[in-house]
């Protein structure tokens, strides 16, 4: 007997998404309309984290049946990548997708929040970026909403001694283990610049990340 997810279970993975599929190297929009003015195609699907049943993929025998039924034990993909995670259940764990879950949640959050036209919905940069690195852009957040016009930030050791100029965030080695690695492939993604000069690293946050983040009101 498989513990299938309610209809109303369906409905509630795919509004955690914003109907798009969970993968962020997909984000497929997954409902839109039919030519018939009074009907929507449907294209997503709601997969088990751990399987329905004995024979699915990723199956957790110490989970009840409320458990394996409940929203927290779904995902919301795209019916191409539902079926690809459950024929390489070695490749997706549990684990693999719980984290497409949180990023592709926590993007879903950041764009309600910010009131994004479609022109301007969170791509794959801002995806991948939340996924490898959340507490420095978590801090960014944080920072942009208290001084929503900075732009320029420095990287620093808090042993370091540094003459601010008075208007710039700071963000410190202290705190992000690999941060140098970090900048670099926000670099990559387009979405800071590096602008060092007298030995301090320094960069410009872009307008892109900024509205992401929540520097301005973008509506």
């Amino acid at each position: 007997m498989r513990d299938d997810f309610s209809v109303a279970t369906n409905e509630l993975l795919a509004k955690r998404v914003g109907y798009r599929c969970s993968n962020p190297e997909c984000r497929q929009p997954t409902s839109g309309p039919q030519e018939d003015r009074t009907g929507a195609i449907n294209v997503g699907v709601a997969a088990h984290l751990t399987a329905a049943s004995p024979d699915g993929p990723r199956y957790d025998a110490s989970l009840t049946p409320e458990q394996r039924r409940s929203a927290v034990n779904g995902i919301w993909l795209c019916q191409t990548c539902g079926k690809l995670v459950d024929n390489d259940q070695c490749r997706y764990s549990v684990a693999a997708l719980e984290e497409w879950k949180r990023v592709s949640e926590l993007a879903a959050a950041r764009a309600l929040e910010q009131r994004r036209s479609p022109a301007s919905e969170p791509g794959a940069a801002f995806i991948k970026a939340e996924r490898l690195m959340p507490a420095l852009l978590a801090e960014m957040h944080k920072d942009l909403a208290e001084h929503p016009l900075s732009r320029e930030f420095v990287v620093l050791k808090r042993s370091w001694s540094y003459w601010a100029k008075g208007n710039e965030l700071t963000y410190f080695y202290d705190d992000h283990s690999q941060l140098d690695n970090m900048l670099q492939i926000l670099q990559n993604l387009g979405l800071v610049q590096e602008i060092t000069y007298n030995n301090t690293k320094r960069f410009i946050i872009t307008e892109r990340l900024a509205e992401y983040l929540g520097g301005y009101d973008a509506a």
